[in-house]
Order: structure tokens, then C-alpha cells, then sequence
């Protein structure tokens, strides 16, 4: 059960991906965002559910088709969480545990913060790949897009997913 939750979150993660990544093409206005689930996934951007509902059905077409590139984004989460990591790591390499002459070393730990963001790309974009995205659609369907937002801005939508 568990396995097939993470299946559908990371379907559905792929798809949300695709999504803002032609929502960008548009040149829809941000703030862009979204956040999956199993039962699909919370997108926000200055669109409307007519424009989304096209966007969304233009995504899921393009990974059935075989588009598995557009599962992996250079905005996501999972690169950021990355970066982070990355850069805190190496931030904590540099200083080490001396805390006199830190300050010398302000520009090794700027430095360790630039590697850790470069480094953070490639090695997120290949998590993204193995863990959090699945750009295999497998008959998934687009049940319904909704607004959840009560006002015009920011606009949130649902879009609820069924996988087979």
C-alpha cells in the first residue's frame, strides 16, 4: 500500500512538473508553485481553471508520449533541499570546529556555498529521476480542476488525479 502511494505522489509530481513547465512556455505570471499527493496536486499561478485545464491536458499528453524530461525541474524542492544540504555541509567542512579566524574564512565558506549550489543540480535532478518523480502515466486521467482560492490573487487549483 504503501509503495503504491508513492507511485501515485510521484505520478502525480511529474505531472505537476510538466505543468509549470508549460505554464512558464505561456508566460504565465508567478508566484508559480505547486505540491503533489496521491490524489494529485495543488498548482498556483496567475491562470484560470479553463487555461489550466488545457495546460494540465497539453502535460499529461506530452509524458504519455514518452516526454520524461519534462518530469524533472531545475525549481524543485528536492533541488533546493539539495542545495542546502550541499552548502551546509561544505559551509561546516570549511569552518571546522576552531572558532577563532572564522571570519578569515568567510570566503572559503562563500565559496563552499557557490559548490554546494552547483553541485546540487545534477545530483538533484538525478533524485528527482529516481525518487520523486515517475513520468510513466500509466492511464492516469484528470478527474477535475477547481479553484481553492476565494480571491483572485494568489490563484490556487486542485487538480484531482485517477490512476487505474
Amino acid at each position: 500500500m504503501i509503495r503504491e502511494t508513492l507511485r501515485r505522489v510521484r505520478r502525480n509530481h511529474a505531472l505537476e512538473h510538466a505543468t509549470v513547465t508549460f505554464m512558464l512556455d505561456e508566460g504565465v505570471q508567478g508566484p508559480l508553485g505547486g505540491y503533489s499527493t496521491p490524489w494529485g496536486f495543488i498548482i498556483a499561478g496567475r491562470l484560470s481553471a479553463e487555461q489550466l485545464a488545457r495546460i494540465v491536458d497539453n502535460a499529461l499528453e506530452s509524458l504519455s508520449e514518452g516526454r520524461s524530461e519534462l518530469a524533472i525541474s531545475p525549481h524543485c524542492g528536492t533541488n533546493m533541499a539539495v542545495a542546502a544540504l550541499f552548502s551546509g555541509v561544505l559551509t561546516r567542512l570549511v569552518l571546522g570546529r576552531e572558532r577563532r579566524g572564522r571570519w578569515k574564512r568567510l570566503p572559503l565558506v562563500l565559496a563552499a556555498v557557490v559548490v554546494g549550489a552547483v553541485l546540487s543540480r545534477p545530483v538533484g535532478n538525478a533524485i528527482q529521476k529516481r525518487f520523486t518523480t515517475l513520468s510513466e502515466m500509466d492511464g492516469l486521467e484528470i478527474i477535475s480542476i477547481q479553484k481553492i482560492w476565494p480571491g483572485d490573487e494568489p490563484r490556487l487549483h486542485r487538480v484531482r488525479t485517477r490512476m487505474p
